[in-house]
């Protein structure tokens, strides 16, 4: 039988009202959008000092290009993942066995919705590394992925190559995108994905200090190519990925995989409802990165909406609450009674009918 790890109705009775408190996204109050944020501005500036001393990062050469040529030879303690396949302690694959970690980068956009139709009707959850240029641009859909269950992470402010920029600008553009899905939904994302996969240990350092958790993905045969199109075709692509799934099945499945994909069109929306099934039908789970890495607060302290409660995950006694301060976490995949419940029954039902709960 094939298993699906559904949105926890949890995740969705706590954010649905937590959501709708969030103030409205001042597009004006942020930087320009698909470009590096300048340093120099007041809120970096005090970014970078909550931050402390950056000087303790690698010194590596910064790179240049889109994607970044490699350097020949690399820099000594670089450990670029691209280019020498080196991860550190980056997440490379998907912890749970035989569970496919189901991931989109580079959005939210206009296609978004349909692929968030597709999810909801198959019971699936994943995980949206987004750009924040698009969120601001966005956040109605970036509210539908929390209060449908989905998990959120960070794809930078406008998807420029870290290792290109300078540890001052790699702060700007985490933190520009940490805001802006802070101002639409509440939570302060946990991990992230470099742009290209373009990372290395002087980028590693910054994001640390910022509390992101990379996450690659595991390997060129888990790479869709769906970004290529139409360069490579659909059919081209469902081919290859293809032989990755059944080389995966052939294997002992002890650890399971993240795939690259994105919903960035209308083209690679439809990629994703053709790929899918093939994991299905082949009897491998889907998870999102928090399912994945068994993670019972994907969020970083400091959210000002609760802490989502994981599917599949058993939460923690304490979870950390706005401003970091720990709350007693619900039982998971329970909805359970707020202290204004009448206020909220709605938020109740609405929760039951996202996950196809029968009310009785």
């Amino acid at each position: 039988m094939v298993k699906f790890i559904a949105p926890s109705l949890t995740i969705v009775f706590l954010t649905l009202a937590a959501v709708k408190a969030q103030s409205p996204i001042v597009i004006a109050n942020f930087p320009p959008p698909n470009a590096i944020p300048p340093t120099n501005s007041t809120e970096v500036q005090a970014w970078i000092k909550e931050l402390g001393d950056l000087s303790g990062a690698p010194n590596i050469p910064l790179r240049s290009g889109a994607p970044p040529e490699c350097a020949n030879p690399p820099a000594e303690d670089e450990c670029n993942w691209t280019c020498q396949q080196c991860p550190a302690d980056d997440i490379t694959a998907c912890s749970a066995p035989n569970t496919w970690g189901l991931t989109f980068d580079d959005g939210p956009s206009t296609a978004t919705p349909t692929l968030l139709d597709y999810l909801k009707t198959n019971k699936l959850s994943a995980t949206f590394f987004v750009i924040g240029s698009n969120v601001i641009n966005n956040p109605d859909t970036v509210k539908r992925e929390i209060t449908e269950g989905h998990h959120l992470a960070s794809h930078t402010w406008s998807h420029n190559a870290l290792t290109t920029l300078t540890n001052e600008q790699i702060v700007a553009e985490m933190k520009w995108t940490e805001k802006a899905v802070m101002d639409a939904t509440g939570l302060r994302m946990k991990y992230m994905r470099p742009p290209y996969g373009d990372i290395n240990n002087r980028v590693r350092f910054v994001l640390k200090k910022m509390g992101y958790i990379p996450v690659d993905w595991t390997g060129d045969a888990f790479d869709t190519n769906d970004w290529k199109m139409p360069g490579v075709t659909e059919d081209q692509a469902v081919t290859r990925f293809t032989k990755s799934l059944d080389d995966y099945v052939a294997s002992d499945k002890a650890k399971g995989f993240y795939c690259l994909e994105h919903d960035l069109n209308a083209g690679t929306v439809a990629l994703a409802q053709k790929l899918i099934p093939l994991g299905l039908t082949r009897k491998i789970n889907i998870a999102s990165v928090a399912q994945c890495e068994k993670d019972a607060e994907p969020y970083q302290a400091g959210s000002t909406a609760p802490m989502p409660t994981v599917s599949g995950v058993p939460p923690p006694s304490k979870t950390s609450g706005p401003g970091g301060n720990s709350t007693d976490s619900p039982t998971s995949g329970a909805i359970t009674a707020a202290p204004n419940a009448a206020g909220l029954m709605s938020v109740a039902v609405a929760a039951m009918a996202v996950a196809g709960a029968a009310l009785v």
